[in-house]
């Protein structure tokens, strides 16, 4: 049990004190005696539920627990935790940096993200920076410098998805036509291949096998903080094998003679100036301008090309596990919540199909219902 005591100052005033678990002495002044009281008996009942922080730990600056919390962060992926500290440098620290943990309340955080959404940030990128903000905010806690995070309930703006848009065969023969020649063959792999531009990025010649078809997928190249990351997928399931259409795997083989990648190690798809693609570059001088030659709408990302590869496996009729499996997602429902209204229309069409095997076997005579009632009747006259 704690020790405790509360004494009348010589000012009238009342000071209450205890003996914290660290068997360091705390002590306030109050007017009153009760208030004096009544705290006391919170602090105790704190310390009996485990949940008492020294007061002075709260001084700590949220700089210096974001340096804990990205030090924790060592494992994750390189762009992961380059583009993590680009957010936690650029929107989170310029507000929180210097202040202590202990100071900053749920409404400052709610400030925070107002003023982010009317710098016209993303409601992704608020999201993001609001998820590394409570980060640190939670090793506060673990440190048991703070008691609870007051970041748990800060309103977050919604992110509004979209339907994803996927594009015909028809116009994904028109944009092969309409881009750079040198990215033909990289629009053919990514809509019947379904991979990602990042990881078209980072394909090299050693992770085709044009005897079987293969496409080793073993890397992914990433835009952080203006420079590009190449590093292992993001996942385990995104690490994958994707075995391409004959057309597809003839046209890799012939774009690969053409620009002379032979070794293991070179690049399929190089920039323009040797190394891997800048996705945001790469965009603004190939893919963009090659819509607008294709008759197409220049709003469309380069994520597209994988959403055609959905819709023509689903229009195909291929289960959602075959579907999952290609594009490396690591659930049947993460096809199924992105890609569930191109299933639209599937009921009506199994119903036929269902029909359609049971219509040759013949359906046993129907009596009409007169007839049955009519001999009932009958019976039971007799």
């Amino acid at each position: 049990m704690a020790r405790t005591a509360v004494d009348r100052r010589d000012n009238g005033r009342y000071r209450a004190r205890y003996q914290g678990p660290d068997n360091r002495w705390r002590s306030r002044t109050f007017d009153r005696r009760i208030d004096a009281q009544r705290w006391l008996r919170n602090e105790l009942a704190k310390i009996d539920r485990m949940e008492w922080v020294d007061p002075r730990a709260g001084r700590a600056s949220f700089g210096l627990l974001a340096e804990r919390w990205m030090a924790g962060r060592a494992s994750l992926r390189e762009s992961t935790r380059i583009r993590d500290q680009f957010i936690l440098k650029s929107l989170v620290l310029p507000y929180f940096g210097r202040l202590p943990v202990a100071a900053i309340q749920p409404s400052d955080l709610e400030a925070w993200v107002a003023e982010l959404v009317a710098a016209g940030k993303a409601p992704a990128t608020v999201r993001k920076a609001w998820q590394i903000a409570s980060g640190v905010m939670r090793v506060a806690v673990r440190d048991r410098l703070l008691t609870v995070t007051p970041a748990r309930d800060v309103r977050l703006p919604k992110v509004e998805s979209e339907q994803p848009r996927a594009l015909t065969v028809d116009e994904v023969m028109r944009l092969v036509d309409a881009i750079d020649p040198r990215y033909r063959v990289l629009i053919l792999v990514g809509a019947f291949g379904g991979l990602r531009i990042g990881e078209l990025a980072g394909l090299l010649v050693g992770d085709f096998d044009p005897l079987r078809r293969h496409i080793h997928i073993r890397r992914t190249a990433s835009d952080i903080s203006g420079r590009v990351v190449v590093g292992p997928p993001k996942t385990p399931k995104s690490r994958r094998i994707v075995v391409l259409p004959r057309f597809v795997s003839d046209e890799l083989s012939a774009h690969m003679r053409e620009v002379g990648a032979s070794t293991p190690s070179d690049l399929i798809f190089p920039a323009p100036e040797g190394g891997a693609i800048h996705r945001t570059s790469w965009t603004r001088r190939f893919w963009k301008p090659a819509l607008e030659r294709a008759g197409l709408d220049i709003d469309l990302g380069t994520h597209s090309l994988r959403h055609s590869q959905v819709a023509l496996l689903i229009a195909q009729g291929e289960h959602p596990k075959v579907i999952a499996d290609r594009l490396g997602h690591s659930s049947v429902r993460t096809v199924l919540d992105v890609y569930g209204h191109l299933y639209e229309g599937a009921d009506e069409a199994a119903a036929e199909r269902l029909g359609e095997q049971i219509a040759s076997y013949s359906r046993p005579e129907r009596v009409p219902a007169a007839v049955v009632r009519i001999t009932k009747a009958k019976k039971a006259q007799s």
